[in-house]
């Protein structure tokens, strides 16, 4: 900035030179201050983004091209009541029958990085699976911390790949929706081997009352291509935590490719996600209260999440020593019961 030049030219004056740059490094941070302001009225509302439909097209080819092409990571969506046909896609007669489920929460877990799981929004499209499901693509949704509203540019991503905060308030009105229910508590908790997933009963409770019916969704190589490191030092796993409680932000201590902590690289492997039966909310109408109904659903929901896992642990042929730990947490109420 202070480089005066050499030859006839007039000598360059730094304070103007200086505010030069200024404006131009303030005008696009304002600019996108105001865009975030505009566009963040979309994480609370029940109607998707005008700009989706082409911004996911875009999506799709990038998405393509990093994880399929740069990263060589195969992706399969696996339908447990479905069969595949000679195109390898999904059995229209085994798809329909989510039509029986017009109101439908989808469930998923375990919870680590979820980064290559955007695919299958991409691919719903792609193979026109919501079609063939009879949901309207419009009417679906994914329930995110809110922390990822605040962060530029991947805010973005999840508001245009339909991204709705995770509140009742605004999941209140939807018919179809997904989320992780273990959320950041399980995200911080994975494991070498091991598959981790924290339950409470908040979101069978809602599901109950807003008469949704319930489907697991098993993302069964979220810790192997981003692996979690084991045995953290304390002042990590303490800092890890005060984060999710004070300011709600999770993040993972992982390792790609080589072992390279941090690694964008993922280790080769076949990313499977699995979709279980959906377990219909009337399968506890004659319980005697919801305590009880709550508790059935729960036991349900357990039930088919053990054996998707199974499933699909015996179908792909590998990942064989990686064992399932579900965990049951006090929900906020009973924790205020216990309390009084």
């Amino acid at each position: 900035l202070i480089w005066r030049g050499t030859g006839p030219a007039a000598p360059r004056d730094p304070v103007k030179m200086l505010t030069a740059l200024s404006i131009i490094t303030a005008v696009p941070v304002v600019m996108y201050l105001l865009w975030m302001v505009y566009s963040h009225r979309y994480a609370t509302l029940r109607k998707h983004v005008p700009w989706r439909r082409a911004s996911v097209k875009v999506m799709m080819m990038i998405d393509i091209f990093i994880w399929d092409t740069l990263f060589g990571m195969k992706r399969k969506l696996h339908f447990s009541f479905c069969e595949k046909d000679r195109s390898g896609l999904t059995d229209d007669e085994g798809l329909a029958k989510f039509k029986k489920h017009p109101a439908i929460m989808w469930t998923g877990g375990p919870h680590h990085l979820l980064l290559p799981s955007f695919a299958y929004a991409f691919q719903a499209e792609r193979d026109n699976i919501h079609a063939r499901m009879g949901v309207n693509l419009d009417e679906i949704f994914t329930a995110a911390a809110t922390i990822l509203f605040y962060i530029p540019l991947l805010r973005d991503l999840v508001i245009t790949l339909g991204g709705r905060i995770a509140s009742p308030e605004v999941l209140s009105g939807m018919k179809m929706f997904a989320l992780a229910p273990g959320g950041i508590h399980e995200m911080i908790r994975q494991g070498d081997q091991v598959d981790r997933l924290f339950l409470r009963t908040g979101f069978i409770r809602f599901a109950m009352k807003k008469e949704l019916d319930i489907c697991p969704i098993y993302l069964f190589d979220e810790n192997e291509c981003y692996k979690p490191i084991p045995n953290l030092p304390r002042f990590v796993v303490v800092f890890q935590r005060w984060c999710h409680r004070r300011i709600g932000l999770g993040f993972s201590i992982w390792k790609g490719r080589w072992g390279i902590p941090f690694n964008p690289l993922p280790y080769p492997c076949e990313y499977l996600v699995g979709v279980g039966k959906p377990i219909p909310i009337r399968s506890v109408a004659d319980a005697k209260s919801d305590d009880e109904a709550i508790e059935r659903m729960m036991v349900l929901y357990i039930e088919e999440v053990r054996r998707l896992f199974k499933e699909l642990q015996g179908a792909s042929g590998r990942r064989t020593g990686v064992v399932l730990e579900i965990e049951r947490l006090q929900s906020r109420s009973q924790r205020n019961k216990k309390a009084t």
